[in-house]
């Protein structure tokens, strides 16, 4: 499916697992060179998103997302299949010499209401938080990597690396710029997630 608006130009390919999207993969260009990939997928109710800014091949930017099937809502500018309506958290990663280094964190971000508890972002760097917000509770940690624990309704945990390096974020553009998205998240699991 490709849409074109005056700002830019969208692809999307969805796969359906007995007739639900089990996968969903975008490619924005937004002019001037500079384009995104994002691959989002769908499991047990938790949605898992990895987005790539970048020009050419060149990774400038990437963004790993986590938030839940049942917070998910329609894009009120008709333009995308849905948005995130809530997210548990947000990560982003921004290109450095040789790296993709941690730079923002923001946890129990809402669309309608704006709340969010950012963690790391511009003028704020907490090593250690703890949010209430709905009914779910969140403790995160950041030293030499995101550690966060979720309680409330679909607790969990997460330990994901404070930094990417550079052959792995290359793995990962070439995962979301192919057909191997396809296969689930165990790829981009298995680069950001603490000591793997």
């Amino acid at each position: 499916m490709v849409e074109d608006d005056e700002f830019r130009q969208l692809n999307h390919k969805i796969v359906l697992k007995d007739g639900v999207a089990s996968s969903v993969w975008r490619e924005q260009e937004w002019g001037l060179g500079e384009n995104s990939l994002d691959v989002t997928h769908f499991e047990d109710g938790i949605v898992k998103q990895l987005s790539l800014r970048h020009t050419g091949d060149a990774v400038t930017g990437m963004k790993v997302s986590l938030t839940r099937g049942d917070w998910l809502m329609p894009d009120p500018d008709l333009r995308l299949p849905y948005i995130f309506g809530r997210a548990d958290m947000e990560t982003w990663y921004k290109a450095a010499e040789t790296t993709m280094g941690l730079s923002r964190v923001r946890l129990a971000w809402d669309y309608e209401t704006k709340h969010t508890f950012p963690v790391r972002d511009h003028g704020i760097s907490k090593d250690k938080g703890e949010h209430l917000y709905k009914g779910v509770e969140y403790r995160i940690e950041l030293d030499d990597a995101i550690r966060l624990s979720i309680d409330g309704k679909s607790s969990r945990k997460v330990n994901w690396r404070m930094e990417i390096s550079a052959d792995d974020v290359r793995s990962l553009f070439e995962y979301a710029s192919d057909e191997s998205w396809i296969d689930g998240w165990d790829h981009v699991a298995n680069i950001i997630e603490n000591g793997k």
